[in-house]
């Protein structure tokens, strides 16, 4: 199978040995014991097994999307907090190495880009490691009347009709807060962060559009309100031609290819086209291939268990009969029985949530 990887997008990110940022360095005692934590979290086959699966299905970091609103902020580690603050019985401020030692879970989640075009190059996935957000949320006591979660990152720049220095903010539901698979990630696919993805510490809401995973973060606040923030409130709104406003949040059914590529020659009668397909908090039942012109859907197979909230690989043997230029399609659908809309929803008028069937062109010559 080909590699899974994504088209790079933005600038290429350092890969750190160490856990290094703006000069500041934590210890080797600390890493030590970081490395121990998670090989005790990792302790059973059942576990490494899964783990080496999932290796198969990762964007390297140097090629996993950027998507930043502000320049990547430079942050010291050894001078870095998190506070954790609003309606809690203890509030909590927290230094880099007691997250590193508070405990770690590892998981691989998919992370796609509001407005990723269809079969873009804004998805990609990686294997998280951090700690489950509900664990600190218990530990500082969150109050009965609370209903949401903002997460507050160190990113900030100038924004039209508001005061400079304005930082990105997301809130999203107590309930999504406390979802065991909700992390705060201090590492990605087995390296601490890399400066522009986060680094020291991001939110990774698996399910949910990528700009709810803010990254650099620095303060969690828990609200017993909607967060009124420029981010929340302006940006990613579903927006209809009757004025309609609706948050975007779930990720939708969605699918690319991974080869052949656009513009692609192919000289060969048995090619094997590959690709992923994802639909957030659920499942891929079906994959199809469509080849134009005048081509019908055929189902592609699935080439790994489809699972919630990471993509699943599929894979179609395409046998040709003559040379000529093609049109490639690929449709997804999930286990609720949505499937990838022929066509984008007229009545939209934002550039959210796209996910029309991928469609590349290429040549055949035999």
């Amino acid at each position: 199978m080909a590699a899974l990887f994504t088209n790079r997008v933005g600038r290429r990110e350092f890969l750190f040995a160490a856990l290094v940022s703006g000069g500041g360095l934590v210890s080797d005692r600390l890493l030590g014991q970081e490395r121990s934590l998670l090989g005790q979290t990792a302790g059973s086959g059942k576990v490494q097994r899964e783990q080496e699966a999932a290796r198969e299905l990762l964007t390297p970091n140097i090629d996993f999307f950027i998507r930043n609103h502000f320049a990547t902020p430079k942050i010291n580690a050894e001078m870095w907090n998190l506070e954790i603050s609003g309606l809690v019985a203890a509030p909590l401020k927290l230094s880099y190495s007691h997250i590193l030692l508070t405990g770690s879970a590892q998981h691989s989640f998919t992370i796609e880009c509001a407005g990723n075009r269809s079969g873009g190059a804004g998805v990609g996935t990686a294997n998280w490691s951090g700690l489950p957000l509900a664990q600190l949320l218990k530990q500082a006591g969150v109050h009965s009347e609370a209903t949401t979660v903002v997460f507050h990152g160190a990113d900030s720049g100038e924004v039209e009709n508001l005061s400079p220095g304005t930082h990105f903010a997301r809130a999203i539901p107590l309930e999504k807060a406390m979802d065991p698979s909700t992390l705060l990630a201090y590492e990605m696919n087995g390296e601490p962060l890399p400066p522009d993805h986060g680094f020291p510490l991001r939110a990774v809401v698996p399910g949910w559009y990528g700009m709810d995973s803010v990254k650099w973060l620095i303060r969690i606040e828990v609200l017993g309100q909607f967060f009124e923030g420029f981010f929340q409130k302006q940006e990613y709104m579903a927006l209809r031609a009757n004025g309609e406003r609706q948050p975007v949040t779930r990720m939708r059914v969605n699918s690319k290819f991974l080869r052949p590529s656009e513009g692609e020659e192919i000289h060969i009668k048995k090619y094997r086209v590959e690709g992923v397909a994802w639909a957030g908090e659920r499942k891929i039942t079906k994959v199809e291939i469509r080849i134009g012109p005048g081509g019908t859907w055929q189902p592609a197979t699935l080439t790994a268990p489809p699972a919630a909230m990471v993509w699943t690989p599929f894979s179609f043997d395409w046998n040709i009969a003559r040379p000529g230029s093609y049109t490639l399609e690929i449709r997804a659908t999930d286990d609720d029985g949505h499937a990838q809309p022929d066509v984008r929803d007229p009545d939209r008028k934002d550039f959210y949530e796209l996910n029309t069937p991928a469609r590349i062109n290429v040549s055949v010559r035999l």
